[in-house]
């Protein structure tokens, strides 16, 4: 694997884990973008940013990220839905937020909106794989933090990034 091609993955897992770690506190999304650019170039840097990644993974859920990340999400649809529904979302998010964003996951399956359609906001699995197209193939990055995290040592996240070869439509 090369390094550009480890940072293409790692863009693909952020754009995918994005909302989830959203959903979990916001500061981290600040800090992951901004770690994920400054880790280019670096493999080390990168395998602490997925390291990174996963110990978020580990964090619950608050009501309040939640609610920010419903919010953030129903912007996808401002122009897709009746204002009527917007607000009907809008109000139902103060309350229950991990509805509104299974509704939009349900949404997104339904319309197809490809930015959001691998986000793991709208599935219950480890944040574990990500495709991505690299040099006109699609490829698959599957991380394993597991032993990483046990040891508290960025360097044993395991990476594996295998081609699928060039399947249109596959990835984005």
């Amino acid at each position: 694997m090369s390094l550009s091609q480890l940072y293409q993955g790692c863009e693909a897992l952020w754009r995918d884990t994005k909302y989830a770690v959203m959903a979990r506190n916001y500061a981290h999304v600040r800090e992951l973008s901004a770690s994920l650019r400054q880790a280019r170039g670096d493999e080390q840097a990168l395998r602490a940013w997925l390291y990174r990644l996963k110990c978020v993974e580990q964090e619950p859920m608050t009501l309040p990220a939640l609610r920010n990340t419903a919010y953030h999400l129903l912007g996808y649809w401002k122009d897709r839905l009746p204002p009527e529904e917007r607000r009907r979302l809008a109000q139902r998010a103060l309350d229950d937020p991990a509805g509104v964003i299974a509704e939009l996951g349900d949404r997104v399956r339904r319309d197809g909106l490809v930015y959001l359609a691998t986000s793991y906001v709208f599935r219950d699995e480890p944040w574990n794989e990500a495709v991505f197209r690299y040099q006109g193939s699609v490829y698959r990055m599957t991380v394993d933090a597991q032993e990483a995290l046990a040891a508290g040592d960025p360097s044993k996240v395991f990476i594996r990034i295998q081609s699928l070869g060039d399947e249109p439509g596959r990835a984005t």
